[in-house]
């Protein structure tokens, strides 16, 4: 066999091993992140999903896809000439100043006195918009009642109540603030079904959202009360706030808000 035969079959030998020992690795470290290990290949994969979030959010995956959410509730931007609106003009004055947004930030007030139509204007100054029924569940799922969210004192700043965390690791979904959604509400018709009448939750549906409710408190759904109205047109709040108590929590919802009222009550956290 002449040398340079034998040069060759040695180099195709040497890059087929090399071939094998690099899918080696890789089926090992795929293997290793399936299993949930911090292999570089599944540290990379966790470095894609949170560079796919603005800063102050976070990815949630689902079977019907993925989003990011706000991991606090919002507060005015160091650049809103008001600092704690107290009402819907303060707000809109807040609205008119071009590098005024809301932010995801801890340890400051949430942004309240908002009515739904400019929450919806808040979310779109940062390229964001308000959470879906299904999408604001999602984000809540976890997230404990009780002493450990705030739903029987005063209004409290942004992650404040530090074990009120969701699954994902979002806080204060329930109390705190209501939070605004960009679900509607007409005639007691909502997602093309007949909401049920005032009560504690006894039946939801995969958005949390009540399907049954009865006179007396369910610990399945936690306790929480669900708020409806049989005529108007009205939008939908959820989690309940700071004096809620356990009326509060991931099924509760007011589902008879006025899309023009605010108080200070009442929050929001966009999606994006």
């Amino acid at each position: 066999m002449s040398m340079k035969k034998i040069l060759t079959q040695s180099l195709r030998f040497s890059l087929v091993t090399l071939g094998i020992i690099l899918l080696t690795s890789f089926t090992i470290d795929a293997t290793d992140t399936l299993r949930g290990s911090q292999t570089a290949l599944s540290i990379f994969a966790t470095n894609i999903n949170n560079e796919e979030c603005d800063a102050g959010m976070q990815l949630v995956e689902s079977e019907r896809g993925s989003f990011c959410i706000d991991v606090y509730e919002a507060s005015p931007s160091q650049d809103c000439i008001i600092e704690a609106p107290a009402s819907t003009v303060d707000t809109a004055h807040n609205i008119s100043q071009k590098n005024c947004v809301p932010v995801s930030e801890e340890g400051v007030l949430p942004w309240t006195s908002v009515a739904r139509p400019q929450a919806v204007e808040l979310c779109a100054k940062t390229g964001k918009r308000l959470p879906s029924a299904e999408e604001w569940f999602l984000a809540a799922i976890g997230s404990t009642d009780g002493a450990v969210c705030n739903t029987d004192g005063q209004l409290a700043k942004t992650g404040q109540f530090k074990d009120c965390t969701s699954g994902v690791g979002v806080f204060d979904m329930v109390g705190n603030v209501w939070e605004h959604t960009s679900e509607t509400i007409k005639d007691g018709q909502y997602q093309n079904r007949t909401l049920p009448a005032e009560g504690y939750v006894a039946l939801a549906d995969s958005s949390g959202v009540a399907l049954l409710t009865t006179s007396e408190p369910n610990t399945i759904y936690h306790d929480d009360y669900f708020w409806s109205q049989e005529t108007g047109y009205f939008t939908l709040i959820r989690g309940g706030f700071y004096g809620s108590r356990a009326d509060g929590g991931i099924y509760a919802a007011h589902a008879q808000t006025d899309q023009n009222f605010a108080s200070a009550a009442i929050g929001f956290r966009c999606v994006k």
